[in-house]
């Protein structure tokens, strides 16, 4: 995927995307091309027919180089995992990780593929020489702190301290990592949600999206969520997780419990 399009795409500028997906095409080996498309359509409602589609274009691309195959399959789970179908979203990051290329956008996502279905030790496992990044620390920190193991503390107090220097050199990039060690970790969700709204004037994917309905839940504040929900309304994602999210602001927008 040309950097352009993955620009314009993280902006949710989908028909910019396309445009560059379609200018990508006639350069690229197929299995790339396709994908393109692929992971636009599993952003804009078409997620099930997308990864169908994208499986059968890996499985004829021979020839791919195996970035190329990771590239591929981390999109493959990311897509299942955002339809709740765990058992294949495994499947795809399995065979990722397989490749043995030490990918960081991998370890990340199936990490929290990972803490997602409660399997806080085996992130433990995964990410435990992986200090030294932050968005994978993070991670680490998360599914320490889910089963109170110890080094919870001192890497919670790692990341605070590494979020503080970046804030110092005017680094704004960790916004969307930062507002959820905020929530989550140091229980302050008026500046996680503070933290969201920032990130989310500059990117706007799912990860993006999660951590603003999370802030807006966890302060009962449905308005302070409705970028996000309108973005959602306007793709029709396909994301169990960020649906499940919405229904519970949508409770509170009716004064429910």
């Amino acid at each position: 995927m040309s950097l352009r399009a993955v620009i314009h795409l993280v902006q949710a500028d989908y028909a910019a995307s396309r445009r560059d997906c379609a200018g990508l095409a006639p350069l690229v080996e197929q299995v790339v091309a396709i994908g393109c498309v692929a992971f636009i359509d599993g952003l804009t409602g078409r997620a099930r027919a997308s990864l169908d589609e994208l499986s059968r274009a890996l499985d004829r691309a021979g020839d791919a180089s195996a970035e190329q195959k990771l590239w591929v399959l981390v999109r493959l789970a990311e897509m299942a995992w955002r339809l709740n179908d765990a058992k294949l979203a495994e499947l795809y990051f399995k065979r990722a990780l397989a490749l043995d290329i030490a990918d960081g956008f991998l370890l990340a996502a199936y990490a929290d593929f990972l803490l997602d279905y409660g399997r806080a030790p085996e992130v433990i496992a995964l990410l435990k020489d992986w200090t030294q990044a932050d968005p994978l620390l993070l991670r680490l920190a998360l599914a320490e702190q889910a089963v109170n193991a110890s080094g919870a503390r001192e890497h919670q107090a790692t990341l605070a301290n590494r979020y503080a220097a970046a804030r110092l050199r005017g680094d704004t990039t960790h916004e969307q990592e930062e507002s959820r060690f905020r929530l989550h970790m140091s229980k302050q969700p008026d500046e996680a949600l503070r933290l969201a709204q920032s990130n989310w004037q500059v990117q706007r994917e799912p990860r993006d999206a999660r951590v603003l309905l999370e802030a807006a839940v966890a302060l009962r504040r449905p308005g302070a969520a409705q970028p996000v929900l309108d973005w959602m309304a306007a793709t029709q994602i396909e994301d169990w997780y960020l649906r499940r999210l919405a229904e519970q602001l949508a409770v509170m927008s009716k004064g429910g419990a």
